[in-house]
């Protein structure tokens, strides 16, 4: 499900595995996961704070993802082949810190 800021949601339960992740259904009947983060709850309606997109990141143990940002436990990745989604931040391990610059690289 793709979402636009400003897009308007009816809100259900949220999750208890995963606090401040809330199930969502826009007008069209489309249902997904929300992070509490991207949507502004009123009652039982919320309202898109940001652009987002549910999809989850299928991905295999050994594949290096790109870092985008993240959201109550969950990272927002794009794979080798550009593809983008979300996978739970405890099944992914940060590879060392690229070292600080101490000079300028250009000749």
């Amino acid at each position: 499900m793709i979402a636009a800021e400003g897009d308007e949601v009816s809100v259900g339960k949220e999750d208890p595995e995963m606090p401040n992740w809330f199930w969502c259904r826009d007008s069209q009947g489309v249902e997904m996961w929300v992070p509490s983060t991207h949507i502004d709850i009123k009652d039982l309606r919320g309202r898109f704070n940001q652009d987002y997109n549910s999809v989850e990141l299928d991905a295999n143990v050994g594949d290096l993802v790109q870092y985008l940002g993240e959201s109550t436990g969950w990272v927002e990745c794009l794979d080798n082949e550009w593809r983008y989604g979300w996978i739970p931040k405890n099944k992914l391990r940060r590879l060392r810190k690229p070292p600080k610059q101490t000079r300028d690289p250009r000749p």
